[in-house]
């Protein structure tokens, strides 16, 4: 049996170099190089507006701080169609390098996203009473989707 050694994880493409270890035979017969691997499956495209209303409800947000919450609940929306109008696969006859470069494109559109939602979310934090923001803090530590 070969083993393998994990080179990297980037942006979801699993690296691994091989073959390490193992018997003669299997270092013998087996060919070294590179194999690209996904680590995680393509995106699922996202129920912004379950998510925003779970939001909701779970920092139980009141009349006074609709406006924020708007604010925020808004960038979602904008991100979530940027997100789905981005290419995420290519073509299924692309290279290494153009699977490389198809997931740095979309991981550049997931980033412009995270940067327009952060000052929204200050915004949003900032009306929060203290036990608001520790249900804040305990939703957006799982992850999108709560």
């Amino acid at each position: 049996m070969s083993r393998f050694i994990l080179v990297g994880l980037l942006s979801g493409v699993l690296i691994i170099m091989g073959p390490l270890g193992g018997t003669a035979q299997a270092q013998q017969s087996a060919t070294a190089g590179i194999v690209l691997a996904q680590a995680r499956p393509a995106p699922q495209p996202p129920n912004v507006e379950a998510n925003i209303a779970n939001l909701h409800r779970t920092l139980q947000i009141t009349p006074a701080q609709e406006g924020a919450f708007d604010a925020f609940a808004n960038v979602m929306r904008g991100n979530e169609r940027a997100e789905a109008s981005a290419q995420h696969q290519p073509p299924a006859n692309a290279s290494a390098v153009d699977e490389l470069r198809a997931e740095i494109q979309y991981d550049e559109v997931e980033l412009a996203g995270l940067k327009k939602l952060l000052p929204a979310l200050e915004g949003l934090y900032s009306v929060l009473s203290p036990a608001q923001r520790q249900a804040a803090d305990n939703t957006f530590r799982q992850g999108p989707g709560g």
